[in-house]
């Protein structure tokens, strides 16, 4: 394969990466609105633990370094929480 054509694949998971993150925070929106209506926290650690956790032992089973995978999974809980105050906020 050329270098073009494997550029252009990779470019082809990061769309498909992307969309996927659009999707979770799609699915974030209705986590806020369950919280809210429990009386939750938007800041749940264990929760957020166990995404991390998930994603760790996820990544050792597809042999990828968990390191890199974990820190991306603390991006994506963070923008999940942050997206979740700022709900919170809009509402009041």
């Amino acid at each position: 394969m050329s270098l073009d054509t494997l550029r252009s694949s990779i470019e082809d998971k990061d769309h498909a990466i992307i969309t996927l993150i659009a999707e979770r925070m799609s699915i974030v929106e209705d986590i806020a609105r369950e919280k809210e209506r429990q009386g939750l926290p938007v800041r749940i650690p264990d929760q957020a633990n166990a995404v991390l956790d998930r994603a760790t032992t996820e990544s050792n089973n597809l042999g990828l370094d968990p390191a890199p995978i974990r820190e991306i999974f603390q991006i994506l809980v963070r923008m999940s929480e942050e997206f979740q105050e700022q709900w919170r906020e809009k509402k009041e």
